[in-house]
């Protein structure tokens, strides 16, 4: 190999070299605070309205411990992100380097924890959408306490070993801390049965059993839209009961589909990683933390995401959010839409029954008003006991009122 030739070669370990520090200071240190901030205040906001009497029921308290466990997972993954400054190496942070490696097993933790509950709310919400019977006995406040109580303390009890991988000590040469990894840590049979036991549990299944039971679930709100004519015509309440479990389901969709977008870069990282790890101080090297250290951060990004999905996809939880925090705004809004409904347009809508047919008003929401529904009373009284000219004409009566 000519000089030129290891000229060319170490200018472009540089580039890769120059690639990974960039990426680790863009996602490490500056973007990292400010989204973990925005998912730590988020999160508490949902907790607390989530927890909220208008909002209670089995899906919610999923939700509640989705966002806890979220919370936890920033705040573990913002204090395990003070090892890329320079600084936190010296001997006075004795503190800090004894609860790494408790951290880093808490990570973990709370990481596999928000897994396993989003898989829970969404087998939930399919056994509520595609089983209605049975989702009515198995979907209860009482039994999703249960299921997160077990999925929380198998996510602590399978991550368990990880404070024993690494061992913290000061460079008697520097005087500073150094990390590096114990005999378990280095144990190449551990390292395999953990990391496969690890994809499986927390990456192929999870994934697997989202892709499906969402697919189910866009089936199922596709042919609930299909049925809106149907549903109408039996009456506004059951379509409005169907419209709310379908808007439900569809933020759930959409929470689920953001974290298979952030979560499965990682699961091919991790599976790239269990069959090849490219020599250390080569392009592939440089490459291969870099794009680790961009998975690793979308990560970051789902956790601190569901609120703004919540925010963006549920009346309800807007609703709950304003009367909550801002109740000033929130009567400002209800006397506005009030004065909004009295002076719109009436509409009618036509509900046929067998030879009678009413035509009655309705106000925005689609639910009748007090005189169209007095008004509905007395004619169809007067459709069941009337004679001459009113049995005449097939019964048809009109009733109008306004709004």
């Amino acid at each position: 190999m000519t000089m030129d030739n290891c000229a060319a070669l170490i200018i472009q370990d540089q580039k890769y070299c120059y690639f990974r520090k960039a990426v680790h200071f863009w996602a490490q240190q500056a973007l990292l605070p400010a989204v973990v901030a925005v998912g730590v205040v988020g999160n508490m906001l949902s907790v607390v309205v989530l927890t909220r009497e208008p909002m209670k029921s089995s899906t919610s308290t999923y939700l509640t411990a989705l966002a806890v466990s979220d919370l936890f997972y920033l705040l573990f993954v913002f204090t395990i992100s003070f090892e890329n400054y320079p600084w936190i190496v010296e001997a006075d942070y004795y503190i800090y380097w004894k609860w790494y490696p408790y951290g880093l097993w808490l990570t973990d933790a709370a990481s596999n924890t928000s897994v396993l509950l989003t898989v829970s709310f969404t087998v939930e919400r399919y056994i509520a959408v595609c089983h209605p019977l049975r989702g009515r006995m198995l979907c209860t406040e009482s039994r999703a306490k249960r299921v997160i109580l077990i999925v929380a303390l198998f996510c602590i009890a399978c991550t368990a070993t990880t404070p024993y991988e690494w061992h913290i000590a000061i460079n008697a040469a520097t005087g500073k801390f150094q990390k590096s990894s114990t005999e378990l840590g280095r144990n190449d049979i551990y390292k395999k049965a953990y990391n496969w036991f690890c994809i499986v549990t927390f990456i192929c299944v999870p994934l697997l059993v989202l892709a499906v039971l969402n697919w189910f679930l866009i089936n199922a709100v596709n042919q609930s839209r299909r049925n809106r004519t149907r549903l109408t015509c039996q009456g506004n309440m059951v379509w409005n009961r169907q419209r709310q479990e379908n808007k439900m389901t569809m933020t759930l969709i959409a929470v689920v589909i953001m974290f298979c977008v952030c979560q499965t870069p990682t699961a091919v990282m991790m599976l790239t990683a269990s069959v090849y790890e490219p020599p250390e101080k080569t392009p592939a090297y440089y490459v291969n933390r870099g794009l680790h250290t961009i998975f690793n951060f979308l990560m970051v990004v789902n956790a601190a995401s569901n609120f703004m999905l919540y925010c963006a996809m549920s009346r309800k939880y807007r609703r709950t959010l304003m009367i909550t925090f801002m109740p000033f705004l929130a009567a400002r809004h209800a006397r506005n839409a009030t004065l909004r409904s009295s002076v719109s347009y009436p509409r009618t809508g036509t509900i046929v029954r067998r030879n009678t047919e009413v035509t009655q008003m309705t106000d925005i929401t689609g639910v009748p008003s007090a005189a169209a529904a007095a008004g509905k009373r007395e004619l169809l009284v007067r459709s069941g006991t009337g004679h001459g000219r009113h049995a005449n004409n097939n019964n048809k009566l009109t009733a109008t009122a306004v709004l």
